[in-house]
C-alpha cells in the first residue's frame, strides 16, 4: 500500500501559477503517494512564514513542504527574500545536499544559479525545501531532487524499508563490475551485499541513479 505524502506548496511573496503548475507536474509524475494538502501565498514577512511552516509541520503534521521565491540575494537586515531565514528559524536538522545539487544542476545553464540561498531541511518528520522563484528556475531545481525526496521522506518517517548510501553504493559496484560482459542496467534492488568490489575512477551517472530511485520506489 502507497503511503500518503502530504504536501504543502508555499509562494512568497506572491503567487506564481506557472511555477506552481511545474511543481504540481513533477511531483506528480515522479514522487509516489503525492497529494497536495495545501496550498498558500502572502508577503514575505518573516514571522508569518515562520509561523505558518510550523503550524504545517506541527498540526497538520505534512510530509513535504516546498516554498517558491524568496531565496534571492538581498540586503540584510531586510524584509526582501526572507525564505531561507525563516526556513533556518524553523528547521532541527539540515538537508545541505538537497539545494547543493539544486544549485549544481542550475548552474549548468547560468552561474548566477550560485546566487540562489535555498535551503533544506527536517522538523519533526516533515521535509522543507525552498525553491527559487519563476518557472524555469524552479523547474530545474526540483528536477535535480525530485527522485531524492522519496529517499529522504522514508528516513524521516522511518519506514520499514529505507534506502541507505552504502546500500546504493555497493549495488553500483557490483553492476561496475559485471559491465565488461553485458550493458550495465540501473539497479532495481538495494539487497547486494556491501563489499562488492568496485572499479576505480568510475562515477555513479546522476540519471541512472535517478532512475534507480524510480524503480525502487515502484517496486514498494
Amino acid at each position: 500500500m502507497t503511503s500518503i505524502v502530504k504536501t504543502g506548496v508555499l509562494c512568497i511573496p506572491t503567487y506564481d501559477e506557472q511555477a506552481v503548475q511545474a511543481v504540481h507536474r513533477l511531483l506528480h509524475a515522479r514522487l509516489r503517494g503525492v497529494v497536495v494538502w495545501a496550498e498558500r501565498h502572502g508577503a514575505g514577512q518573516r514571522y508569518w512564514v515562520e509561523e505558518l511552516l510550523r503550524r504545517w509541520c506541527d498540526e497538520e503534521e505534512l510530509d513535504l513542504i516546498l516554498t517558491i521565491g524568496g531565496t534571492a540575494p538581498a540586503p540584510g537586515p531586510s524584509a526582501w527574500e526572507i525564505t531561507p531565514e525563516a526556513t533556518a528559524a524553523v528547521i532541527e536538522r539540515l538537508l545541505p545536499g538537497l539545494p547543493e545539487a539544486m544549485r549544481a544542476a542550475m548552474s549548468k545553464k547560468t552561474p548566477l544559479a550560485f546566487l540562489d540561498r535555498s535551503m533544506a531541511g527536517i522538523r519533526g518528520r516533515t521535509v522543507i525545501l525552498n525553491l527559487p522563484a519563476g518557472v524555469h528556475a524552479v523547474s530545474l531545481a526540483l528536477e535535480a531532487v525530485v527522485d531524492l525526496l522519496g529517499a529522504a521522506l522514508a528516513h524521516v518517517r522511518q519506514e520499514p524499508v529505507i534506502p541507505t548510501l552504502e546500500d546504493a553504493l555497493a549495488t553500483v559496484a557490483s553492476l561496475d563490475d559485471g559491465e565488461d560482459d553485458e550493458p550495465m542496467q540501473p539497479p532495481s534492488t538495494l539487497s547486494t551485499p556491501a563489499g562488492a568490489g568496485k572499479r576505480p575512477g568510475r562515477s555513479l551517472d546522476p540519471e541512472e541513479f535517478a532512475e534507480f530511485l524510480r524503480r525502487r520506489s515502484r517496486e514498494q
